[in-house]
């Protein structure tokens, strides 16, 4: 029995596109259902569609003529189609008989087709897989499983679908739904200034759109899933609303109620990352950085989320901000907003804290108050899992006895960063190597803004701070981690930069175990 074009894959493969006949069926079925439809329910249309329009094919393509089989007898004259050849017609124009060994007695066909003759056999005996096709193919029309056809096809299908629609402006997409916009809900600017006045007494929100609906007094004629896609749209075109929900849900906030540092990138996460030759860093340095995991190294991120124990740097510390890193991000899937609202919740304490996901600038902000109220050092190691639902995260620490640590303390004097080895009391497991700290806050910004307002290159910013790092170790060694840590109090950067300057410049030198040296007299003003 022969399959159908419509039930091979290569019929919606590559050359596969939708047709004015398959847009005008879309529109149609929008037009019975009034109301939004996913991708998933419009392929199911256009596979319906084109199986029964194959089926229409084929029934006037057989219409008033015999089905070639190769056990049927035909005489001159007689109209056949082959289904074997994509239905193809022909005209019966000779008979003449023929023999083989195997087969015994037949008769050879002639059979002009589009002005070729072409010859088949007929009267076989012997049993032969065309013989079973007889009136059957409509029948297997007929029976085409869509739900299966479906499950191997759809997501080809909606790939298209996607492309033509979104080409054609009568079409609107909200996530993953379409609806035409002709029948969308009315909604009108003094819809659009309720909307905010009920997030505004809600203090932002975030509301879902069936919180907000109720009070705009819609047409209840009108189906609710129109509603909520019409007004869905109508706050996503319009600049006073966020939409701020993990992925697959939907929520509103008003924007000008958003955190500062959500609207505004805070100064010290912009990223100031030079070019640099990646040829320079070795296949340990690659390691490295892989381990500090920054997030503008720009490593693949892994494909799960898992738990994640991250060191926190100074200009997290400071911004009270989370790095958006390869680890952490399978922890906030990207929605369609650049921003989420999320919560965290302390896995000892159970306190809850709101984040902000801002996936462009790759932070989430909001832990500025649990990171004091914690005493989190920078160099601490901060511990991160999912939650028991999306957009739920559990953030804790290794908790313990405050224990009075040797720590590097930055100062400022004479316009330049020093460092000293002071006592403190940790109580935070800490990385040794990424540790620093300020009792200077105010005075290290100001160094901060003064190297922006230099535009200081990193080979400037290493010759001032290795040397005074070298001078709290009695081997005058600083390791690669301590230096990524201590120039980031002064300008934003990744390990790539920092350690492929370490490799160029002549006055750095390995000593191994990712430890460097400083030779001052190889060192020329300030490159």
């Amino acid at each position: 029995m022969i399959q159908p074009q419509t039930q091979y894959p290569d019929y919606w493969g590559s050359a596969f596109t939708l047709t004015e006949s398959d847009v005008e069926q879309i529109y149609n079925h929008f037009l019975e259902v009034e109301k939004p439809q996913t991708a998933a329910e419009i392929t199911r249309i256009i596979i319906a569609h084109r199986v029964a329009e194959e089926q229409n094919r084929i029934e006037r393509l057989m219409a008033d003529r015999l089905v070639y089989q190769p056990k049927g007898s035909f005489a001159v004259g007689d109209e056949l189609v082959f289904p074997v050849l994509k239905f193809a017609h022909g005209k019966v124009t000779a008979v003449r008989p023929g023999f083989n060994p195997n087969y015994g007695k037949f008769n050879v066909i002639a059979v002009n087709i589009k002005g070729k003759t072409r010859e088949f056999a007929a009267d076989l005996t012997i049993d032969h897989a065309l013989n079973l096709v007889n009136g059957d193919q409509i029948d297997l029309m007929e029976q085409t499983d869509l739900d299966a056809l479906q499950a191997q096809v759809g997501k080809l299908v909606e790939d298209k679908v996607a492309a033509i629609l979104g080409e054609r402006p009568e079409f609107v997409r909200l996530a993953n739904q379409w609806f035409v916009k002709a029948l969308m809900a009315d909604i009108n600017l003094g819809h659009l200034h309720l909307s905010e006045a009920i997030l505004e007494v809600s203090e932002g929100g975030p509301l879902g759109t069936e919180e907000i609906l109720p009070h705009l007094d819609l047409d209840p004629a009108i189906d609710i899933e129109t509603q909520t896609f019409s007004l869905n749209y109508a706050l996503l075109n319009d600049k006073r609303f966020d939409e701020v929900a993990p992925k697959g849900q939907v929520a509103w906030f008003l924007k000008r109620l958003e955190p500062d540092g959500v609207k505004t990138v805070p100064e010290r996460l912009i990223n100031k990352t030079p070019s640099y030759d990646t040829a320079l860093l070795s296949p340990q340095l690659l390691l490295l950085e892989r381990e500090l995991d920054d997030e503008w190294s720009n490593i693949p991120p892994q494909t799960t989320a898992q738990p994640v124990v991250f060191t926190l740097m100074y200009p997290h510390r400071y911004a009270g901000t989370l790095p958006l890193s390869s680890r952490i991000r399978p922890l906030f899937p990207p929605s369609n907003s650049p921003r989420q609202r999320v919560l965290f919740i302390d896995d000892e304490t159970k306190e809850e804290i709101v984040g902000w996901v801002v996936q462009e600038h790759r932070y989430i902000y909001g832990l500025g108050s649990w990171y004091e109220n914690n005493e989190i050092p920078i160099g601490g190691f901060v511990h991160l899992s999912p939650g028991p639902k999306p957009g739920v995260i559990l953030i804790g620490f290794d908790r313990r006895r405050a224990q009075r640590e040797w720590v590097r303390l930055a100062t400022a004097a004479d316009n330049r960063i020093k460092f000293e080895l002071m006592r403190r009391a940790v109580s935070c497991g800490y990385d040794d190597l990424l540790i620093v700290g300020t009792d200077v806050v105010a005075a290290i910004d100001a160094l901060w803004r003064r190297a922006e307002a230099n535009q200081r290159s990193v080979a400037s910013l290493l010759g001032e701070i290795f040397p005074e790092l070298a001078s709290l170790n009695p081997q005058n060694t600083v390791h690669a981690k301590t230096i990524y840590s201590a120039i980031n109090m002064l300008r934003r950067l990744p390990p790539g930069p920092i350690f492929a300057e370490l490799v160029r410049h002549p006055a750095f030198q390995a000593v191994g175990d990712h430890y460097w040296r400083f030779d001052s007299s190889r060192w020329q003003g300030s490159n």
